[in-house]
């Protein structure tokens, strides 16, 4: 029973770390201090950097946004917000990716398995401009503690990753966010995907040592769709590389490239009657 507890509130966990990194342009009116509903999501992906094999998923898990001074849980990050000013605004919050067993990637097998990871830390958002050919385009540098759930939350690593997002929302309640990033990682987190040690090693494996740097550049875009006052549909897709990343000659290396895709629906059964702005 309480395995089967964890693995839902794992899977809860990066479902909604998910919804909350890919969805993120919303109207500039007013919008409801709180809201709750159901998620559900289907998501993809890549089982690290530089892999040939994918990750899937499926939710339906129930989610909270709300929109405090201080704390708060929308569809830009899951935290607590330190400051905030017209252009700039600092917060702790987190991230999520899906773990694998070395069953689902032949490049591993015999070797640990990738766990889920669930990464905390500070985030400075700087917005550029909330109107740049009709999009709001921000700079956000965000830098988290990255930790195994799957093994009592084991410390694994930093990840920094720069990212820069224009956002655009029609007035057909359409809104699109467009993305690159550079994904950077310590040591301890290169060695989590691309170390192999003399012990797992083999004529078609062998040594490596992994570094600090650059792990991926990525590509990202996601569109959301408000059908009614209740439904909303998303959709993202996410390209990643490894050309010119620190490891990318590891022999975990399979594939410079790889996608990372997505589609959901967010229903909406309860909302406040309060409304807060600059959201």
């Amino acid at each position: 029973m309480f395995k089967s507890v964890k693995t839902l509130l794992l899977l809860a966990s990066v479902a909604i770390a998910w919804f909350c990194a890919v969805v993120k342009a919303e109207p500039a009116n007013e919008l409801p201090l709180w809201e709750a509903g159901l998620l559900g999501l289907s998501i993809e992906q890549l089982a690290y950097p530089g892999s040939s094999e994918q990750v899937q998923r499926n939710f339906i898990l129930p989610y909270l946004i709300y929109r405090g001074d201080f704390l708060r849980a929308d569809r830009g990050n899951v935290g607590l917000r330190a400051y905030k000013s017209d252009n700039l605004e600092l917060d702790v919050g987190f991230a999520a990716a899906l773990g694998a067993s070395e069953s689902d990637i032949a490049e591993r097998e015999g070797m640990p398995e990738l766990g889920t990871l669930v990464e905390a830390g500070p985030r400075l958002r700087w917005t550029i401009s909330d109107n740049i050919w009709g999009s709001r385009l921000r700079l956000d540098l965000p830098v988290r503690a990255v930790f195994d759930v799957e093994e009592g939350m084991r410390y694994s690593g930093v990840s920094i990753e720069p990212s820069l997002f224009a956002d655009v929302t029609t007035t057909a309640e359409l809104s699109y966010t467009f993305g690159v990033s550079a994904l950077f990682g310590s040591e301890k987190l290169t060695d989590r995907f691309y170390q192999v040690a003399e012990q797992f090693s083999s004529t078609s494996r062998p040594e490596f040592d992994a570094k600090a740097g650059l792990v991926a550049i990525r590509v990202s875009g996601a569109i959301s769709k408000k059908f009614s006052s209740k439904w909303r549909g998303f959709s993202f897709a996410r390209y990643e590389t490894v050309s010119n990343a620190k490891n990318q000659h590891s022999p975990l290396v399979v594939k410079n490239g790889g996608w990372s895709v997505g589609v959901g629906v967010t229903y909406i059964w309860a909302r406040s009657a309060q409304t807060v702005t600059g959201w």
